[in-house]
């Protein structure tokens, strides 16, 4: 099973967001995340530490005006991805997972946004098509509710896959994003 690192880009954690997260985490590797950040309280380094010792990661926002929340904006910008200078290029090559959560479907093109940034701003080698659950993808206990659930377990089943596969070779993690 994959090391899963799971990064909650939500202002406050513990809510819709961290419960999607689990999900896809769960189903990457049936004991749960190695580790969940909060990335309104992490620092770049230590996001880029727990990032570079886990096989795959799962990226995780509530939506916002139409993009992801700003903790996840913020923390991105810092991390660093082996240009100008930084010495580590932490997502490059690595599996991860998208997680949206909003209030409508309105807003569930912001998956792409997140995902052209991990892709191709990181190089980092993303599951399609994400995962975006609105406000009635939720049952009243707070649950995952269908067809979201199912969708969870997919992309989680598809990021351990991936982690799996990109561990077998040289060519796909060594891409690098364009300077």
């Amino acid at each position: 099973m994959p090391r899963v690192l799971a990064v909650d880009g939500s202002p406050s954690g513990a809510g819709r967001t961290a419960t999607v997260l689990a999900a896809v985490a769960a189903a990457a590797d049936p004991e749960g995340p190695s580790r969940v950040l909060q990335a309104a309280d992490s620092s770049p380094d230590e996001v880029a530490d727990a990032v570079e010792a886990a096989d795959a990661v799962v990226f995780g926002a509530p939506v916002y005006r139409a993009s992801f929340a700003h903790p996840l904006k913020v923390l991105l910008d810092a991390l660093p991805r082996g240009f100008w200078g930084e010495t580590r290029a932490p997502l490059q090559g690595k599996a991860v997972a998208i997680v949206a959560t909003g209030a409508s479907l309105h807003h569930f093109l912001a998956v792409d946004d997140l995902r052209n940034v991990l892709a191709g701003f990181f190089a980092a080698h993303v599951v399609p098509p994400g995962l975006y659950v609105p406000r009635e993808g939720f049952g009243d206990d707070g649950a995952l509710a269908e067809p979201y659930a199912g969708a969870a377990a997919a992309q989680g089943a598809a990021l351990a896959e991936l982690a799996g596969l990109l561990a077998g070779t040289t060519e796909l993690r060594a891409l690098q994003p364009q300077a």
